[in-house]
């Protein structure tokens, strides 16, 4: 299945360069790490303490020997070697194939909103779905943002390098502050086949969000699993009413009765401009 890389553990790592028959010192060479963080990384039991970027270094490193990591958000992780083995020459047709091939990849991340005092944050919704729109367009990603109380949940889908690159784009704007990967992993099949952005709160909203305090002081609490969903239900809320009527959110005809405190009774303020 699947797997998503920032729950790699200690033991994970460990199991994998036995499985390979590697030594820590190759380990290293192939991933681009230092020896010491290889074993610094080794001795963590349970969840490895490392940025997103570092564990994809070692995901990719196995990856290259025919060793892949398996596990799911239960808690169960487990190892699997390729049934060509660690090593293996591919056939003379592979690269093409590999090149051809679509490697499908899902980030989900969450960040907050930059905002002086009391004012709107309707001009910088505005700013970062036009934003989104041209990134998504640019780069072939699909997904869909959903921003409540001030805070940001997205997923993009793609090509994994352009996924990363999107992420990467992301990450320099000022308007995104504290940003935090949930789930980055690959997939099947795109759960969001187009671009979508989702935002306000409603009186007429179904009662399927869900009103846990990861959504009323985040969603740094949501697991992958429930982010997933979470944007699932975005998803289908922004195709009814009132939401489907709402148009542009700068020029959101439904401010008035919007219930979210940093939006629709905020004061409006000068659209952001890019950095």
């Amino acid at each position: 299945m699947p797997f998503n890389i920032l729950t790699l553990t200690g033991e994970q790592i460990r199991a994998a360069r036995a499985l390979a028959r590697i030594e820590q010192t190759r380990l290293a060479q192939l991933s681009g790490l230092s020896l010491e963080t290889i074993k610094r990384l080794e001795r963590i039991r349970g969840p490895v303490d490392a940025n997103a970027r570092t564990l994809r270094a070692i995901q990719y490193a196995f990856e290259t020997i025919g060793v892949q990591f398996d596990g799911d958000d239960t808690g169960k992780v487990g190892v699997l070697l390729n049934p060509a083995g660690p090593g293996a020459r591919p056939s003379p047709a592979s690269p093409d194939k590999q090149a051809s091939a679509p490697r499908l990849h899902r980030l989900i991340y969450h960040s907050r909103i930059a905002r002086r005092g009391e004012e709107s944050l309707r001009p910088t919704l505005a700013f970062i779905h036009e934003e989104a729109q041209t990134l998504h367009a640019g780069l072939g990603v699909t997904g869909i943002i959903f921003a409540r109380e001030g805070r940001l949940l997205q997923a993009l889908e793609g090509d994994r390098e352009v996924v990363h690159q999107a992420y990467r784009a992301i990450a320099c704007y000022p308007q995104h502050h504290d940003l935090h990967l949930l789930e980055d992993r690959a997939t099947t099949r795109r759960q969001f086949p187009e671009f979508s952005f989702c935002c306000g709160l409603f009186s007429e909203d179904p009662g399927c969000l869900p009103g846990k305090p990861p959504l009323r002081d985040g969603f740094g609490e949501l697991t992958p699993k429930a982010a997933s969903g979470l944007l699932g239900m975005a998803r289908d809320l922004q195709q009814t009413a009132p939401r489907n009527s709402r148009g542009s959110p700068g020029a959101c005809t439904l401010a008035s009765s919007c219930l979210d405190t940093t939006c629709g009774r905020g004061r409006c303020q000068v659209a952001p401009q890019a950095h």
